[in-house]
């Protein structure tokens, strides 16, 4: 039995290792999230014995599973206009290998303001498994980079500056955990500067990953028919169809 589970293990982490790319970081919980929405919404229309105070967290429950279907496709809705803008960069990363060959799972939110911590308008987790320094993981499990970004008018922009950051981190991983953490990890520092002392090569790739995409959508601009909605007009969009439901 030990065998088999231990063969079922590597089977899994090798699968695993096939089929990276860019996704959504909110897919793996959003069928659960409305089917549960369903429910609520069902059981407040059709249950007249609720009490109030049973009413009131099952409508506070349905605000927060709408809020998260709503960010689950504003961050389709912006991964496929980044895809649009910057179809280079965006497969760059979709396809990105770790130094051993593995590709790698790049699991994108974007996200409130106020869940993003000190300030930062974007994030790249950087971590690895503990027995192999190679091995890029975040709490998506290994082989996973996770990439949060506020959604802010410049959202696209701040993810072609996340995405620079991962380009350069999941093949380097192992000798820039040392420089991260020589650097970063002993002081207190502003977010915008972590990731960008002047010695940083992942903060060279990032700032050139944003320069290319500031070009790209500025082409893509010249021949659009119409203007993009800003994030926050999107979510509010979005909002506003499940609100009605």
């Amino acid at each position: 039995m030990k065998a088999l589970c231990l063969f079922i293990a590597t089977f899994l982490f090798a699968w695993h290792g096939l089929f990276g790319e860019v996704k959504n970081g909110y897919e793996l919980e959003i069928k659960n999230v409305r089917a549960s929405l369903k429910s609520l919404n069902e059981l407040l229309t059709n249950d007249n014995s609720l009490s109030f105070f049973q009413r009131t967290e099952i409508k506070a429950s349905i605000d927060r599973m709408i809020a998260y279907i709503s960010y689950f496709e504003l961050t389709d809705e912006l991964l496929t206009q980044f895809k649009t803008i910057a179809p280079d960069l965006y497969t760059a990363v979709d396809t990105l290998q770790d130094c051993a060959g593995r590709t790698i799972t790049v699991y994108v939110k974007f996200v409130s303001d106020v869940e993003m911590q000190h300030g930062a308008s974007g994030t790249t987790n950087i971590a690895h498994e503990e027995k192999d320094k190679n091995t890029y993981t975040s709490e998506y499990g290994p082989l996973t980079v996770s990439v949060k970004i506020a959604s802010v008018n410049k959202a696209l922009t701040l993810l072609a500056h996340e995405f620079g950051h991962v380009t350069y981190q999941v093949p380097n991983l192992a000798t820039y955990y040392v420089f991260y953490s020589e650097y970063y990890q002993n002081g207190t520092f502003l977010s915008s500067y972590i990731g960008h002392n002047s010695n940083d090569e992942s903060g060279r790739q990032a700032l050139a990953f944003e320069t290319t995409f500031r070009e790209r959508y500025t082409d893509f601009l010249k021949n659009a028919s119409e203007k993009m909605g800003s994030p926050f007009a999107l979510l509010q969009e979005i909002r506003k169809k499940y609100l009605r439901a």
